[in-house]
């Protein structure tokens, strides 16, 4: 590991075998720690994470019980030698200059309390579902101009509070800010990443590279009911936590978060195969926040209901 490294990469790994060690080729030849936390994997992960380590010494593995993907960041946060934090999950990959492009913008504006840029979907068959940022309306007709690295500004905790833009692989912090909030919260199995953004936002400006920084690799959950209903649980208990301080930035927020969590719950609705509570939780949806794809999106809801039959869609929504 460098003496003084610039950055602690932080990976949490749960039976990642399969993806681990291009995660961290994608990192490259950088001066940085690299902060593995096997998760209770059953599978290989351990062993091959343990031959990776011994060919490269800023590997440092960790191990514990299956926690949960928060407490294994803050396993890492722990023991981060670095100034700054970076997060990358095993499935996803960085892409050249992400890096070195948030390590300047962090040492040109040391206010800034974590940084993020876009990235892009890809599934595991290679294909290209698109960019997160051209997901969402209100942050694409407000920055999509945007070239050099920008602040969001004094509403920063409002825009990330509407719109779910900042992806978990992208994400640089201050170190001695992320354990000045305590990390990321361990009672929370979803959404924990939106809770620290948005805990993060309230605290320090946020920066933002308008460039492609990862591949998020997207999978099709194993038990698609149970996960898409926890997750918009998860997303409820977030955004009550937060919309007090939001609506005080930007009253449109909240109505722009109100209708994300109601196609959450339509999601949940169609995996459970409640198709016209789906159709309906999407209509309103549409009405709170009105744009194309809303509108689409509640069209197909109803088609879906009215047809039986028809496929179940997966979660349209970024991460």
């Amino acid at each position: 590991m460098p003496q003084c490294p610039e950055c602690s990469v932080v990976i949490p790994a749960r039976n990642a075998a399969r993806w681990l060690e291009g995660s961290i080729a994608s990192i490259g030849a950088a001066p940085v720690e690299i902060l593995v936390v096997d998760d209770g994997s059953s599978d290989e992960t351990a062993g091959l994470l343990a031959r990776l380590a011994a060919a490269d010494p800023r590997i440092v593995p960790l191990a514990g019980p299956r926690r949960g993907a928060a407490a294994a960041r803050n396993a890492a946060l722990a023991v981060a030698a670095a100034p700054l934090v970076a997060f990358l999950d095993a499935d996803d990959r960085w892409r050249p200059g992400k890096l070195a492009a948030q390590l300047a913008l962090h040492a040109a504006r040391p206010e800034i309390g974590f940084s993020f840029t876009d990235y892009r979907h890809v599934t595991e068959a290679g294909e290209d579902r698109g960019t997160c940022f051209g997901y969402w309306p209100g942050f694409r007709a407000r920055h999509g101009d945007w070239l050099e690295p920008f602040v969001l500004g004094p509403d920063g905790l409002a825009q990330l509070f509407a719109e779910n833009v900042v992806g978990t692989s992208t994400v640089m912090v201050r170190t001695a800010l992320l354990r000045d909030l305590g990390g990321f919260d361990e009672t929370l199995r979803q959404a924990e990443d939106w809770d620290l953004w948005l805990r993060l936002a309230a605290r320090a400006p946020v920066g933002c590279l308008p460039l492609v920084g990862a591949d998020y690799l997207m999978h099709r959950p194993g038990n698609l009911s149970q996960d898409a209903a926890a997750r918009a649980a998860a997303l409820r208990l977030v955004a009550a936590r937060h919309q007090a301080a939001a609506a005080a930035l930007d009253a449109g927020a909240a109505q722009r978060c109100a209708a994300r969590l109601l196609v959450a719950e339509a999601e949940a609705a169609a995996a459970a195969g409640q198709g016209w509570r789906a159709a309906w939780k999407q209509v309103q949806a549409l009405l709170r926040a009105p744009d194309q794809r809303a509108a689409r999106a509640a069209a197909a809801a109803v088609l879906r209901a009215a047809i039986p039959g028809r496929s179940r869609p997966g979660p349209s929504q970024p991460a």
